[in-house]
């Protein structure tokens, strides 16, 4: 169903970046829905060269290249010509070392953008004298993980083409992102959308978010402050996950998703509760688009200490299917729906696969140069994201394994807690991946080091595992 747009040109929001817009506007100054990636170059690439390619980025994806202003009580996208946001910005730091560069890109990453007349996004390239790292920096409203890799991809290559002479062999793109829009409204008018919302009532009715135990008290208004750890799994347990997940025909990512629902469990005694999984609506038509195509779906968790393990991985699988059947109705809707006293969720997880685009960018994420017009890139992982949640574990499958990180609220939780909670998560994952068969209670939540050393505090006294 099209819907005329009386703005003459400002283009209406989807309901999840109305709700991304609305979090701006409260706190302006917070950079935690910036999503950020970093590549090191060795040379330092052509600057001309370079800027080019991203003017022919943002021609060809408009979300990169407008400005979001309100009319008439309403937030609303205004596309710019290329050239007029998101034009390559170059600063040469011919005598920073490795550190000191890396907090100017950290720096950069952590600085808000003002959508009203900047735009959602920015492209900042570091010129020492034998390399340079050129970081790409998007607002949330205007990407998700997809768009990141789409961005990357189609930046590269166009370097490629413009350094070798010729132009980006790029096929026209087949929808406009206002066509998600308008199939979003659709919904919301349809019969459909109204048993969707009925599922996500029932979904949430008499349950809350899952809570851990903070190192402080929650202040009444969140801070917006995070830190991230990264850890890249070891090949071998990466692939022991994959077949095991295979073997109980369950996904990879329900696999991961039960055992983080275990953790919780294990941590704060909760036998119900609410986690977030961020689940893409992207159709098949804006497989090449550039945009917000994202939409948190709430997945519950009904537990019993006495439950093995695989039974919570399968019932997440469950859980997660009848979800994603339904991820199309908007979150922000849901949360207006229940009404409840806060937020429906407070921890979150979602997983980011990389073989779509390719075995170049798939191995570019474990940390696999590749040459692109004879510049040497590889790929930096930049803090982002952070503050969104008490606690967020995003899994990224690439082409050789699982990376996961762990972004959690610095105000709440100290990093040795942190750093705790990831070991302990990966712990219960190898489990859960081993031996299916044993009760949440059993599960280990320690290693034999930590073990030997809670003995010794403890004067030999018993520990749980």
């Amino acid at each position: 169903m099209a819907h005329t747009d009386p703005m003459g040109g400002a283009k209406p929001l989807s309901v999840g970046q109305e709700g991304l817009w609305l979090l701006h506007e409260l706190a302006p100054g917070s950079a935690t829905y910036n999503l950020a990636g970093g590549v090191r170059m060795e040379p330092a690439p052509d600057p001309e060269v370079l800027a080019r390619a991203a003017r022919a980025l943002t021609g060809r994806h408009p979300m990169l290249r407008s400005v979001y202003v309100v009319a008439d009580g309403s937030p609303r996208r205004v596309e710019k010509a290329p050239g007029e946001t998101g034009e390559l910005v170059v600063r040469d730091v011919p005598d920073a070392d490795d550190a000191q560069l890396r907090s100017l890109v950290e720096a950069e990453a952590a600085t808000p953008f003002e959508l009203s007349g900047e735009g959602p996004f920015r492209l900042v390239l570091w010129r020492r004298r034998t390399d340079a790292v050129l970081l790409a920096l998007t607002h949330h409203i205007a990407t998700d993980a997809a768009s990141q890799w789409l961005l990357w991809r189609d930046l590269l290559d166009a370097y490629r083409a413009y350094a070798g002479g010729g132009e980006p062999e790029w096929a026209p793109l087949a929808v406009p992102y206002d066509h998600f829009v308008e199939s979003e409204r659709a919904l919301l008018d349809s019969s459909r959308g109204q048993r969707q919302a009925e599922f996500w009532r029932e979904q949430c009715e008499g349950s809350g978010p899952a809570e851990l135990l903070t190192d402080r008290p929650r202040p009444a208004t969140s801070s917006f402050t995070g830190a991230s750890l990264v850890r890249r799994l070891p090949d071998e347990l990466a692939e022991r996950l994959k077949r095991a997940a295979a073997e109980q025909e369950i996904s990879q990512f329900a696999l991961a998703l039960g055992s983080l629902q275990a953790l919780v469990n294990r941590w704060s005694g909760q036998t119900d509760f609410l986690i977030a999984c961020p689940a893409s609506v992207r159709r098949s038509a804006a497989k090449e688009v550039i945009g917000y195509f994202v939409n948190p779906v709430l997945i519950r968790a009904v537990l019993d200490r006495r439950t093995p393990i695989g039974e919570v991985t399968a019932a997440a699988n469950e859980r997660l299917r009848q979800a994603t059947a339904r991820a199309t109705y908007p979150y922000p809707l849901v949360a207006r729906a229940a009404a409840a006293d806060g937020p429906l969720y407070r921890i979150s997880m979602t997983m980011v696969t990389t073989d779509a685009f390719g075995t170049e960018l798939g191995g570019a994420v474990a940390g696999v140069p590749i040459d692109v017009a004879g510049v040497t890139t590889t790929y930096l992982e930049i803090p982002h994201l952070e503050g969104q949640c008490d606690i967020a574990i995003e899994v990224t499958r690439d082409v050789h394994g699982l990376t996961l990180a762990l972004r959690y609220d610095t105000a709440l939780f100290e990093k040795a807690t942190a750093e705790s909670l990831f070991g302990q998560f990966i712990r219960i994952m190898t489990a859960a991946g081993d031996t299916p068969e044993v009760p949440l209670s059993r599960l280990p939540l320690t290693d034999a080091a930590e073990k030997r050393s809670l003995l010794a505090m403890g004067g030999g006294a018993g520990v749980a595992s």
